[in-house]
């Protein structure tokens, strides 16, 4: 008699790896028909390509007003903090007569942006000014120009 873990063995693999596959039972022959009579039949019977079209697309139905306004307003996933620098990037740059190449410049916003905590926020776009507005700007410019004179005095190109 075979043990609960040779038959555990055993059992698992003959689901895995069937030692003779099951014979796929034959499909029953249709009858030849005339090429008059498949017209006939198929003008009779709706197409089977018509009736599934029909069940896949929509059903009239009326627009729903508040779903319509909720789609229209997406909340957006920002960093605050990317946008306050980008903000004020530019004037920094020709204050202190930086380099104003994209690889400057981005460097410049990454080093601040490392400096800085992140500040996302989940919102509707209407709502970013109000958050920008609210959002603590006195770590950002020190950051800044710490970041420009890093870059200035060390530029990658």
């Amino acid at each position: 008699m075979a043990t609960k873990k040779d038959f555990d063995k055993d059992y698992i693999f003959n689901l895995i790896m069937p030692s003779a596959p099951e014979p796929l039972p034959e499909e029953p022959e249709e009858p030849e028909i005339a090429p008059e009579a498949q017209a006939e039949e198929s003008a009779a019977l709706p197409d089977s390509l018509d009736l599934l079209r029909e069940r896949l697309e929509p059903q009239a139905v009326a627009p729903n007003p508040t779903l319509q306004r909720r789609a229209a307003k997406e909340r957006v996933l920002v960093n605050l903090m990317e946008q306050l620098i980008a903000d004020r990037l530019d004037d920094a740059i020709e204050k202190f007569n930086c380099c104003r190449c994209d690889r400057c410049r981005q460097d410049i916003a990454v080093l601040t942006l490392n400096a800085l905590p992140a500040r996302y926020v989940s919102a509707e776009p209407e709502e970013l000014p109000g958050l920008l507005a609210a959002c603590p700007t006195r770590d950002i410019s020190p950051a800044l120009v710490k970041a420009i004179l890093e870059i200035k005095n060390h530029p990658r190109h």
